[in-house]
């Protein structure tokens, strides 16, 4: 991860280009941007994802995709293979392969049906993007030979003023950790990604302070990408660690993909240290409650059932029904391994995560009950109490202290 990560930011550096990278999930892993970029233009190209990966599963790994979008915006993609297995998609893009002009807006307005306002913001976004014209084929030729062939560590060597006799002068990157900070650092992300695997949640969160550093000089001037970035590499390692320690890769895909979408929204430090605690609470309880190892199989679907239909108007009846199961086998048994009822264990569920979006900020108590599957405002805030001990909205008014 590291070395693509440094490769990443060759490319970036090197041709003014935004990169990221997704893996065989198109889950977010890497992201190097300037954030500049208005959100119609990142909606529009979630929509491509699936047509580049398709493209570049179907080519040899030493192939690149050119695509343009309807906004006549321009990528390059190739794709991420190891030991012979596809891994993700590195996308370099947003560029421009025509220069500016008022009729390449009005053309683009007009295919995408956009409101005259939208000029404005289009022109001034596209003139801050590069201009490739027909040299995006050897760039492209250059980003797959950098990303397909182990990356070569370099040295910066210059040379003294002519009066001074000649004498090479090696300057070694400076990464503002020395050896030693490394080596502990490693190490403690790996003791940390172990308590991940074994869904211990107390050491795996003081784990995860020690091993947490400051990589904001990796964007300078912009420390909530930087931050961001690492968000999205700790999502990737949470997500293996706890495929390790035997949760089933439906569920934990429906994990990631929420954390990636709640990472890429964050608007500030805080919302972002807030959700590395969340990732490591909501990674253990998969290991610790849904391990394939760790519960029958009618209790296994239960759960993966109820953690991904949560939000959804579902009964003890409905589950048992979904999964296949008699409904009063399926009771006996969550019980018996979960030492909780089905629908305790459910309320729970649809709670903690009104808890979640109550520390966000942003929605109502009714807004929230609705999101996380109670139809009535009263029937919420009244499981809400059962489970808290608390109202809705003292919990709200405590949040805000």
């Amino acid at each position: 991860m590291d070395e693509l990560l440094s490769k990443c930011w060759l490319i970036k550096n090197a041709f003014k280009i935004d990169v990221q990278v997704v893996d065989h999930q198109l889950q977010t892993m890497v992201h190097i941007s300037d954030d500049s970029e208005p959100y119609i233009f990142i909606e529009s190209r979630k929509k491509m994802y699936v047509d580049i990966q398709k493209a570049v599963e179907e080519s040899n790994q030493y192939s690149f995709c050119f695509h343009t979008d309807s906004f006549q915006l321009s990528y390059l993609a190739v794709g991420l293979q190891e030991e012979g297995q596809f891994r993700g998609i590195f996308i370099a893009g947003p560029f421009l392969n025509e220069r500016v002009t008022d009729q390449l807006i009005w053309n683009v307005l007009k295919e995408n049906h956009l409101e005259n306002s939208w000029l404005k913001p289009i022109e001034i976004f596209y003139k801050s993007l590069p201009y490739l014209g027909q040299s995006y084929l050897a760039i492209g030729d250059l980003i797959t030979n950098l990303l397909v062939n182990p990356r070569v560590a370099s040295q910066f060597i210059t040379t003294k003023k002519s009066n001074e006799a000649y004498q090479p002068d090696v300057q070694p990157q400076n990464y503002d950790m020395n050896g030693f900070e490394v080596k502990l650092r490693y190490e403690a992300e790996k003791k940390f990604l172990h308590f991940i695997e074994l869904g211990d949640k107390e050491n795996a969160m003081k784990a995860l302070i020690d091993f947490t550093g400051d990589f904001s000089y990796r964007v300078p001037g912009n420390p909530l990408r930087a931050k961001k970035n690492l968000s999205f590499s700790s999502n990737t390692m949470n997500r293996l660690a706890a495929a390790k320690g035997g949760v089933e890769p439906q569920y934990l895909h429906a994990i990631s993909e929420k954390f990636a979408l709640k990472i890429e929204a964050a608007v500030t430090m805080a919302e972002l240290d807030t959700l590395s605690f969340n990732m490591v609470d909501e990674y253990c309880e998969a290991v610790k409650n849904f391990a394939v190892k760790g519960h029958s199989k009618v209790v296994r679907k239960a759960l993966m059932y109820i953690n991904l239909n949560f939000q959804e108007p579902i009964n003890l009846q409905r589950i048992a029904e979904e999964i296949g199961f008699n409904r009063s086998y399926l009771a006996q048994k969550f019980k018996q391994e979960m030492n909780i009822s089905l629908i305790d264990y459910l309320h729970q569920k649809r709670i903690n995560e009104a808890v979640f979006l109550m520390e966000q900020g942003q929605l109502s108590i009714t807004d929230i009950g609705l999101q996380v599957g109670y139809s009535s405002y009263n029937y919420f805030c009244k499981i809400f109490k059962e489970v808290k001990g608390m109202t809705a909205s003292d919990f709200i008014k405590a949040v805000k202290k």
